[in-house]
């Protein structure tokens, strides 16, 4: 008779679970030759894979310039006070040497308003395998499968709460950056599957970005340049004077700006001042109370490994 035994690598692994199916013959102490070669190989790949705590901080910057909310931002002569800047952060990940990714779960709201100090502020927390890495990619904007749910009985950071819910577009806003030019209300929105923003800061050739993720943890400083936000595009210059671009939600100003969101985060240390673009095209021209993100664990996607 054969057996069937399922060998499962514990919760902080890194790999989907997976089931082994072996033959008769067990060892004498009751095991299947390979199923104690399986049990080897997973209690060193725990030892060396153990869970340590993983942050992202955001510091908003005009230029090389810290950057206060509710303050002018200059764009193409005009001034811009920023009044809020809303984003999700999903799909984290780190990058191997090797290209590959190592996910780490969670989906949060990185929230910045008016009275809250915009540096060094913890907009994503998660857990991770320690080891060293290239660097890590994340998205800006939430998974396909969450954005096209129940938001009249999700829970926060996704509920109707957060002002975050296009009713009219059946979706969430991805990213959200909220001001006024000369008595003119401005909102930049992004949002719809097809604009979701893969933020990559990963430089497999660059030495000198290695991240490492020790037993007690890591955080990573990230940094938003607001004035990359408002490259010019296909319209040209920004005029806040014009219709088209102060309330943008869809059309050629709003994929502009789209473009432009990957392209204004970096790495705050400087290791990869110049990140490579992925989902959007570069922009032109690319070369402190802290105040914790709202996030949710995020349920495991199909063909996602769990944690």
């Amino acid at each position: 008779m054969r057996t069937r035994q399922a060998i499962r690598p514990g919760p902080a692994h890194p790999l989907p679970c997976a089931a082994l199916y072996c033959g008769a013959q067990a060892s004498p102490e009751g095991k299947h030759p390979m199923q104690k070669l399986v049990a080897l190989l997973t209690t060193a790949l725990l030892g060396s894979a153990a869970a340590a705590p993983l942050s992202l901080t955001l510091s908003l910057t005009d230029g090389q310039t810290p950057f206060l909310l509710d303050t002018a931002l200059k764009v193409a002569g005009q001034d811009l006070t920023v009044q809020e800047v809303k984003f999700y952060v999903s799909d984290v990940a780190l990058v191997r040497a090797d290209g590959t990714e190592v996910p780490v779960r969670g989906l949060s709201l990185a929230q910045l308003k008016k009275g809250a100090t915009p540096q060094n502020i913890e907009i994503f927390k998660g857990e991770a395998p320690a080891g060293t890495y290239r660097g890590l990619r994340f998205n800006v904007g939430v998974p396909r499968a969450l954005n096209h749910a129940d938001a009249t009985t999700a829970k926060a950071p996704l509920s109707l709460e957060q002002g975050m819910y296009w009713a009219w577009n059946s979706g969430y806003i991805f990213f959200t950056l909220l001001g006024e030019s000369n008595g003119v209300k401005v909102a930049n929105h992004v949002g719809g599957d097809s604009h979701r923003i893969t933020v990559d800061l990963t430089d497999l050739q660059k030495p000198g970005t290695a991240l490492r993720v020790a037993a007690d943890g890591l955080t990573v400083p990230v940094s938003l340049d607001l004035q990359k936000l408002y490259a010019a595009g296909v319209g040209g210059a920004w005029d806040f004077s014009r219709a088209q671009y102060q309330q943008v939600h869809f059309g050629p100003v709003a994929d502009q700006f789209y473009a432009n969101v990957a392209g204004a985060f970096s790495r705050a240390d400087g290791a990869n001042a110049n990140p490579v673009y992925r989902g959007a095209p570069a922009p032109a021209g690319a070369a402190a109370p802290t105040a914790p993100a709202m996030s949710m664990p995020m349920p495991a996607m199909p063909g996602q490994p769990q944690h």
